[in-house]
């Protein structure tokens, strides 16, 4: 990781727990206020209006409704946390059978460096493969993607043969997936690779390095939720929102034990205790 990096997740992490902290702090001042208020009585008409509230149906529906969405929106994030942590631990791509699949990180493959670039790859492959221009060119932008597209490629066999101007992917020194199009191959026998948008080739690329063939399957936009919550921001997101969302709840359920003590001491009870007292009868 670069020192920015590290810079902006340490910035999230404080940042992070400093939100936590004011949440927590906010919620016990209000729940200490409210438990002063609520022994001087100064609270009564807002509890019993709670009650008669509690008592419509229209009002259970609702709140049903807010506990549900809320479970599903936890259960949505642990889910995304999982996915995201699988994601990482492999290496950034999910593999399933003879394909793999991961989130596009760079703009290298949206469109064309320049116009005489364009104009240059596209009479390249219409000769090579003997199309009209307008086919090459709708052949070529089908092998186009963009940051955020998340991708499927074909794991290519060791021996399987290369086709000029495809897409394939390959790792890099620094164990990076390159997704660029092959476009020839030198005298030395290494392979000439470079983005449709890049401004020039890249290093020189050998057979082995060759691991997987883009097949024009392509979503847009899913991508850019993964390499969010991919990332360290995106799980320090994710730890925060859970954490508030489990602070809110033991913050309702104190705020209901301050209620229903003081609408005890009233004579009033709710439905729930009313049936715990008819039980125990």
């Amino acid at each position: 990781m670069t020192d920015l990096v590290v810079i902006i997740i340490i910035t999230l992490a404080i940042l992070s727990a400093l939100i936590i902290g004011l949440v927590i702090f906010a919620y016990s001042m209000i729940l200490k206020s409210a438990k002063q208020l609520s022994s001087t009585g100064k609270l009564d008409d807002e509890f019993k209006k709670e009650v008669e509230d509690n008592k419509k149906k229209s009002k259970r529906v609702l709140g049903a409704i807010m506990q549900g969405t809320s479970a599903l929106v936890c259960i949505g994030l642990v889910g995304i946390a999982v996915v995201s942590g699988i994601y990482r631990i492999n290496d950034r791509q999910f593999v399933t059978n003879n394909h793999v699949s991961f989130a596009i990180a760079s703009n290298s493959m949206d469109g064309y460096y320049s116009q005489s670039y364009k104009e240059k790859l596209i009479g390249q492959y219409s000769s090579k493969y003997s199309i009209d221009l307008h086919e090459a060119e709708s052949k070529i932008e089908s092998d186009q993607f963009d940051v955020g597209d998340f991708v499927q490629f074909n794991v290519l066999q060791k021996d399987a043969e290369l086709n000029v101007y495809d897409v394939y992917g390959y790792i890099n020194s620094k164990g990076q997936i390159i997704t660029h199009r092959y476009i020839g191959e030198r005298k030395d026998g290494t392979l000439i690779f470079r983005g449709d948008n890049a401004p020039g080739e890249d290093v020189a690329v050998k057979r082995e390095q060759i691991l997987y063939h883009y097949q024009g399957k392509d979503i847009k936009y899913i991508g850019l939720i993964i390499l969010f919550f991919g990332s360290g921001y995106g799980i320090y997101s994710i730890i925060a929102v859970i954490a508030i969302y489990v602070i809110s709840d033991i913050a309702i359920i104190k705020w209901e034990k301050i209620k229903n003590n003081r609408l005890e001491e009233l004579g009033i009870s709710t439905k729930k205790e009313k049936r715990i007292k008819h039980a125990k009868s």
